[in-house]
């Protein structure tokens, strides 16, 4: 996938997580509109799925 001009990659700037590594934390909308920050779950089993380009036409 090409990157449009005058944007950057944030993959460079992201470090590489390796197995076992705990995941860094970020806090989303949900579904529903609510905040969901993963320290909260913290010690719970959680799954998230991500679908890059879902519903954007793309």
């Amino acid at each position: 996938m090409a990157i449009e001009k005058g944007r950057t990659s944030k993959a460079s700037e992201t470090p590489t997580l390796k197995v076992g590594d705990p995941a860094p934390d970020f806090t989303l909308s949900s579904h529903t509109g609510e905040e969901f920050t993963l320290s909260q779950k913290r010690g719970t089993n959680v799954v998230i799925a991500f679908y890059p380009f879902a519903f954007t036409g793309v």
